[in-house]
Order: structure tokens, then sequence, then C-alpha cells
């Protein structure tokens, strides 16, 4: 294959990985034509999920021979992986670096295929109005009826420059497109954004989200990072270029520019600084131990806070790593996909964020260190529930809609 199809792939890898179906019809047809051999075969499709058998089955190809680009991209064809064999042929030069895809306009269609499987739907399809916890019930809820639900902003930059590359991450791009597509928003996963680049997305994304009537919008960014030189509470970030990025500077856009009562959701998954909590050393081959984001440590000023209906997660703490598994992906992404699919539909944020942070505390030990996560409520001052699957009709507004082809019957 030839240096450039490998890089294309392993570039748009997390986008690849997100939108490839039906692994074991492309191993077959692959193997069937002798591209790979049996013991290729039983690696792609051994006992793991499926966003690292579909990684195994991109890094393997690469090694396939001169023809093994065309060889792969007929086979997507032929399976009905259109999306996937759009990458692979639409976009072959690196010469369109700064051409990014537009992000998805078009808000009015109705999320239809909710993947309940994946995202646990409540069974009595409820949108909950009240915590069922008994916590102070003064405060009031915020609206997440809508359908879609919002817009979420998913970006990976994977690749950088004079870093190495962030192993696992495709991965977390993967789980991460199902959760919130099964949550209900139209999700926009973009991959290795330069600072300029990533810049125009997010203000091209504000732009869609101000025309929008969504419930919620959602930012997800993962990425090395370090402690921000502004803030004792901040970090950076690093774009694809290795240029730094603030955290702040990105939620104060939102702030500054979005509708107001609108909860706006951040996400972080990258190191705030090099500090494990003990100094911790694990080497058990390339991939079994973990991996770091973090770039370099910087010295910490205060800022003041001035945001409304703002929530931010960070995957650790100030001045420390966040852990990364090279094959399963980073502790946070794992973790808080898997406690939000199942707890969702009855659960709230906050009690779901302590869901997480149990998870985590359970994976610390000797040998792999510690990892706290963190978050803050920056006048997110109601409880969030997403209520996947379930949807308010507007012109019905008695009426309760979901995703499912079968509408509810009065038992």
């Amino acid at each position: 294959m030839e240096q450039h199809h490998r890089k294309l792939i392993n570039k748009r890898m997390s986008e690849l990985v997100s939108v490839t179906f039906d692994l074991k019809a492309i191993v077959d047809i692959l193997f069937e034509r002798v591209v790979i051999n049996k013991w290729m075969k039983d690696y792609i499709l051994g006992n793991e999920g499926e966003s690292s058998k579909t990684t195994k089955l991109y890094e393997v190809i690469q090694g396939r021979g001169p023809d093994a680009f065309t060889d792969i991209c007929e086979v997507l064809k032929e399976t009905n992986n259109i999306k996937a064999y759009d990458i692979l042929t639409s976009k072959t030069c690196e010469k369109e670096e700064d051409q990014l895809s537009p992000l998805d306009k078009e808000f009015n269609k109705i999320i239809l295929n909710h993947d309940d499987s994946y995202v646990k739907v409540h069974p009595e399809l409820k949108i909950m109005e009240k915590y069922e916890a008994k916590l102070n019930t003064d405060f009031k809820v915020y609206p997440m009826e809508s359908n879609p639900k919002g817009h979420a902003l998913v970006l990976n930059i994977n690749n950088i420059k004079y870093r190495d590359e962030r192993k696992g991450s495709a991965v977390d791009m993967a789980n991460l497109m199902k959760l919130f597509q099964g949550l209900g928003y139209i999700v926009h996963p973009k991959v290795d954004l330069t600072e300029k680049q990533f810049k125009n997305v997010i203000n091209e994304f504000i732009n869609i989200c101000e025309k929008e009537k969504a419930n919620s919008i959602v930012v997800f960014i993962m990425s090395h990072g370090e402690a921000g030189k502004e803030s004792t509470r901040s970090s950076n970030i690093l774009a694809a270029d290795g240029k730094l990025i603030n955290t702040d500077w990105i939620i104060e856009q939102f702030v500054f520019n979005y509708i107001q009562h609108v909860p706006k959701l951040f996400f972080i998954q990258a190191c705030r600084g090099k500090n494990s909590d003990f100094g911790w050393k694990y080497h058990d081959g390339e991939n079994n131990h973990l991996h770091d984001d973090s770039t370099t440590l910087s010295p910490n000023t205060t800022i003041e806070r001035r945001y409304e209906d703002v929530f931010v997660a960070y995957a650790t703490i100030p001045g420390h790593t966040a852990k990364r598994d090279p094959i399963e992906g980073s502790w946070f992404v794992q973790n808080l996909c898997e406690v939000i699919r199942k707890n969702a539909y009855n659960t709230e944020l906050n009690a779901m964020m302590l869901m997480v942070d149990k998870e985590i505390e359970n994976l610390n030990s000797i040998h792999h260190g510690f990892q706290t996560v963190e978050w803050s409520f920056r006048g997110f001052n109601k409880w969030f529930f997403f209520n996947p699957g379930v949807y308010q009709d507007n012109s019905k507004p008695d009426t309760v809609m979901t995703t499912s082809t079968k509408p509810p019957t009065d038992v």
C-alpha cells in the first residue's frame, strides 16, 4: 500500500471505525480473495469489542501489499459501507488539509433509528420531570424533550505534530458516536484539526446551534493536554499542528455567543499536567501499558468565572494525567459511555458523574496509578436528564413520542 494511502487511513481512523459495519462480511470477502490469511482473519474477529475489531482490520490491511487499498475500497463498496468508502476515495491527498467537510446543518430531521440495544430507554417511555431520589424539589428540570435532543460536537485530536499517536482514541470516538446518537443528538465528528480549523469548527458549530431550538448542546474534546497558564482550573489542549488551545476559551465562545437557558455540556478527555498521584511506571508490552494524554506542566494563576447553564467535566484533576488504554480506550470515556448508556433513562447527570468517578476509582491500582474525575456546574442550577428515546410532540402537548416503530399502548 502506498504511503499516502496509509496516512489517509490512519488520519481518518476514528471516522472509519465509527461508520464501518458488517465487519464479518468484509473480513470473509477479504479472506476469500486471499487479501488476508486465516491467522489475520481470526486476529481481526477475536473476542474484543466491535470498535477494536474494526480498528484491527484497518491496521492489518495496510500491510497487505500494493493492491490492498483498492481491495479494501472495493469490499467496502460491495458490503454497502458507503460512508467508509467515501472517506477513503473522496479525499486521498493531504493538499486538502485545510478543507473540512461542512457540519450537518439539517437540524429539522427526526431521530428515527434509536439504538435502544446500546442506550437504555425508559420502559414506560417516561419523560423525567422530577428527580426520583428525593433530592431538593425546589430545583427545576432542564427541558429535554425535543427531537433531536440537540447537537453534539465530538473532536478527536489523535495525530499531533511532534507527539506520539493517542492509541485507543479511535475506540473512544466510536463509542461516543454510538452514545450520543443513541441519546438522540445530531453528532458532528471531527478528527485531527489544526488550531485554525479547530477554531473555525467551533464558530461554525455555534452558528448552527444559535439557529436551532434544541434542548441542549454537547462538546466532547479528546487530545493531549497540559495545565492552563491562565487558571488553576482550566487546561490547554493541543491541536494537530501542536498549538495550544485553552479550554476556558472554548467554553467562553458558547457562554458569550450562545442563547441563554440552554444547557451546555463540555467533556474533556486530556491530561492537565504531568503528575500522577505517586509517579507510576508500568510496562507489559506496547499494547498493554497505559498511556497519558499529557504534554508539560505549566504555572497557574486564577481567573474569575461568570457562566450560566454550563456543565464541565474533565477526565482528571488539575496538574494530573488521564489514563488511556491503547486497546480499550481512555478510562474516562469508557466508563462515561457505560454509565450513561445504562442509566440516562432515569438518572440525573450529577448522579451519573458520581457513578463514573466510582468506576474509575475501582480501576486505580499500584500498577496503573490513580485518576480522579472532576466536574463543575457554572450556573448549571437545574436537574438534567437526557431522556433517551422519549420525545414530546410539539403539536400535541400531551403526547409522548418515541423512536420506536410501535406506538405505546395502554395496558
